[in-house]
């Protein structure tokens, strides 16, 4: 099967499009990983579906949106790799709900600094003492009370999969390019108030991650947060 060209547009962060990358990793796909600066970002809005990143182009398409699209497709492209094999395909979605109810809950603690005037407060809001001793409040307590829950779901999908990967015992699948990237996220000390150890109350994660880390196509990628080399 001839791969087509696949061209991935981002800011320069890992993010939304860091599972992708990581699946295209893994299923040695070579892609063109176009990387934008913020200042661009208001002109090439226009010409995205939706007024979102990442897009995928294909073959030279029109760009397409939607990350979990791009996921699934980039799966369907090598078959042989196992990254959403029909025989776990429930398991893969189960692991993709948890990976969305994780971000879910953690966007009202990004979303508070960086556009609280979607939460009901003024624009400005987390340059003032208050919203600076509010972010911080909330951060912390998402790390110590839901954090932990969290980690223990993926510990018993770990534990469901003769702990090796969170939707299949054989390979990694697409479920864990979701997984460790958002895992991965509270570890790289860049979100205030998240302590870079705070994973570490779950070492079965943490040896998880670390293992998804060292594998071939992967090892050498990141320089910062769990898994670095």
């Amino acid at each position: 099967m001839t791969l087509p060209s696949i061209k991935l547009t981002y800011f320069d962060i890992e993010g939304a499009a860091e599972p992708v990358r990581l699946a295209l990793a893994l299923g040695g796909i070579p892609y063109e990983d176009v990387r934008i600066k913020f200042s661009e970002w208001t002109e090439l809005k226009k010409s995205t579906p939706r007024g979102q990143l990442p897009t995928m182009s294909i073959d030279g398409g029109k760009p397409k949106g939607e990350s979990g699209a791009m996921l699934r497709y980039v799966a369907t492209l090598v078959p042989e790799k196992g990254l959403n094999p029909p025989e776990t395909l429930y398991n893969v979605e189960d692991i993709m709900g948890l990976v969305g109810d994780l971000k879910q809950s953690f966007y009202p603690c990004i979303y508070i600094a960086m556009r609280p005037q979607n939460l009901g407060y003024p624009e400005d809001y987390g340059k003032t003492e208050e919203g600076a001793a509010h972010i911080a409040t909330m951060r912390k307590a998402f790390v110590a009370d839901q954090l932990p829950t969290f980690l223990g779901h993926f510990e018993s999908a770990l534990d469901a999969h003769g702990g090796k990967w969170v939707a299949s015992e054989d390979a990694p699948t697409i479920a864990d390019c979701a997984a460790v990237a958002v895992l991965r996220s509270f570890t790289k000390g860049h979100i205030d108030h998240v302590d870079v150890g705070c994973l570490e109350i779950s070492p079965k994660v943490v040896d998880y991650v670390e293992r998804f880390c060292a594998l071939p196509e992967i090892k050498g990628r990141y320089n910062n947060g769990l898994g670095k080399v």
